[in-house]
C-alpha cells in the first residue's frame, strides 16, 4: 500500500519538475507528509523522487485537512493546519516544497480519454458533485493513470536489494578493516616488546 502512495506522490512530482529538483537537494533523507487517511513516507532520492524505506522519518510534515481545502479553493493554508516534526527546517523546507504542488487532474485524465472528453468530465464532475465530486473525482483520476501507466517511479525492488547489499559489503569490509588494524597493533606492541 505504502508503494502505491509513495508512486501516486512521484506522480505529483512528475508533473513538477522544478520542485522535484528542490526536493533532490535533501537526497538520503527520510521523510513523511500526512493527510489522513494518507500517509506517504519514504528516502528522498538523488533524482527528488521518493523511495519506499524503513526506518522512521526524519521529518514529518503532518497536514489537516483545512490545507486540502484551502488548496482547492486557491486560498493560503492556515498555520494551524500544519504541523512539523523531526526536524524542523527539513520539515519547514518539504512542506514549501509540497505547497507549490497542484495536481493537473485534466492532464491525467485526458491520456486516457482525450483532451475535449477530459475537459467535459472534468466540469459535468465539478458541476454535479461541488467540491467533494472534485476531490472524488481528482482521486479517481489518479487511481486510473497509475493502473494504466503502473509507473514507473519508484525505486524498483532489484536495485534497492543491490544498494543494501553493497552497504553490508561496505560495513563488512570496514569491520575486517577494523580488525586487521587491531592485529597489526598488537604486532607492532609485541615487537616492541621484545
Amino acid at each position: 500500500m505504502m508503494r502505491i502512495r509513495v508512486a501516486a506522490f512521484n506522480h505529483l512530482l512528475n508533473q513538477h519538475p522544478a520542485q522535484r529538483a528542490e526536493l533532490a537537494q535533501f537526497a538520503g533523507r527520510r521523510i513523511g507528509i500526512v493527510l489522513p487517511p494518507l500517509d506517504v513516507h519514504g528516502v528522498v532520492t538523488e533524482e527528488g523522487w521518493l523511495a519506499v524505506c524503513e526506518g522512521e522519518a526524519e521529518a514529518v510534515l503532518r497536514l489537516k485537512h483545512g490545507v486540502a481545502l484551502a488548496q482547492l479553493s486557491g486560498r493560503a493554508p492556515d498555520l494551524a493546519d500544519v504541523l512539523l516534526e523531526g526536524d524542523a527546517e527539513l520539515a519547514a523546507n518539504v512542506g514549501r516544497i509540497v505547497r507549490q504542488l497542484k495536481w493537473d487532474a485534466t492532464e491525467d485524465l485526458s491520456r486516457v480519454v482525450g483532451d475535449i472528453a477530459a475537459q467535459r468530465l472534468q466540469g459535468f464532475a465539478r458541476g454535479l458533485f461541488g467540491i467533494k465530486g472534485e476531490i472524488g473525482g481528482r482521486l479517481l483520476e489518479n487511481w486510473l493513470e497509475y493502473l494504466r501507466e503502473e509507473s514507473p517511479l519508484l525505486a524498483r525492488k532489484d536495485s534497492v536489494e543491490q544498494f543494501v547489499r553493497a552497504v553490508d559489503a561496505l560495513r563488512d569490509d570496514a569491520e575486517r578493516l577494523e580488525k586487521r588494524l587491531a592485529h597489526l597493533e598488537a604486532l607492532a606492541q609485541a615487537s616492541n616488546r621484545n
